[in-house]
This record gives C-alpha cells, sequence and structure tokens, in this order.
C-alpha cells in the first residue's frame, strides 16, 4: 500500500462524505479525521490488504473507493465482495487474533486506516460512533448467517 499524499482537508472530507460508513458523524468530526493524512492510502489493482495468517492486527481498514473481495485460501470463490463504506480487518483488530481471510484490491482503491494509537487518540465521542457502526455491521453479519444455517439445516 502507499501513503495517499499529499491529501487535502477538503479532498478527504469530499471523500468521506460520499462514504455511509461515515453518515452518523457530524463535520466536525469528519474534519478530525481528515487530519489524519497518513492514513489514507491508494492500493493498485490485485494487491492484497490484509493476508490470511498474518499477525499483523493492529489495524482495520474502511474502504473509501474501489472494490475488494475477501478470500481464504481454502475456498475456490471469494467470500465476499465489498464496496465504499464496507470494513475489513476488525475481527482481528479487536480479537487480536491472526488474520483469518485475505482481502484483495479488485481495482485500484482508497482506504482509511485506523489503528489502536489512532483509536485511542481520538475523542470518545468519534470512537463510540465508529464502534457503534462497527457493532451495528456485526451484528447484521451475524444475523445473516444465522439465517443461512437455519435454511441448510431445514
Amino acid at each position: 500500500m502507499k501513503r495517499l499524499t499529499p491529501i487535502t482537508n477538503t479532498k478527504a472530507l469530499d471523500i468521506l462524505n460520499k462514504v455511509h460508513f461515515f453518515d452518523n458523524l457530524n463535520s466536525d468530526e469528519k474534519d478530525i479525521l481528515t487530519g489524519f493524512h497518513s492514513h489514507f492510502f491508494l492500493t493498485p489493482k490485485g494487491e492484497a490488504i490484509i493476508r490470511e495468517g498474518d499477525n499483523n492486527n493492529q489495524s482495520f481498514y474502511i474502504l473509501l473507493t474501489g472494490k475488494v473481495t475477501v478470500r481464504r485460501h481454502d475456498a475456490a470463490t471469494p467470500l465476499a465482495t465489498l464496496f465504499p463504506g464496507n470494513f475489513f480487518g476488525e475481527v482481528s483488530f479487536l480479537t487480536d487474533r491472526p488474520r483469518t481471510t485475505s482481502v484483495v484490491a479488485e481495482c485500484s482503491c482508497i482506504i482509511f486506516e485506523i489503528d489502536r494509537p489512532t483509536l485511542n487518540h481520538l475523542e470518545i465521542s468519534i470512537r463510540e460512533k465508529l464502534k457503534d457502526n462497527i457493532i451495528q455491521v456485526m451484528v447484521q453479519r451475524l444475523d445473516l448467517m444465522n439465517e443461512t444455517v437455519a435454511r441448510l439445516s431445514a
């Protein structure tokens, strides 16, 4: 991954305003996030952003532009395709476990990295809103998995 520099606060804010993940943040909170210039990355097509089995679990990522696929080495097809506003790497980030999947850029993408020091440095209101967004999506994923298991068990 290549750090996306230079990126102006205005450009970063324009990107964040287009991504649903940040909808519950007000403009001041978004301005604070745009100040983290070193956390915006450009990934070329085909680059593995996360590699299955890696112990580098100090960050999770929010996809700002582009498309990525989530893959496991033992699966013939991708587990998921993610689009702007989706995030990935959060399970290993939260559980401090090795990465369970690989995430590969399907085209040139811009991603926003949130690492532990950055998360701890953020104002409590921003941190809580980001955590709420993650929890909401994880619950939706769990509901979907439960429905799938129920269908397969019937």
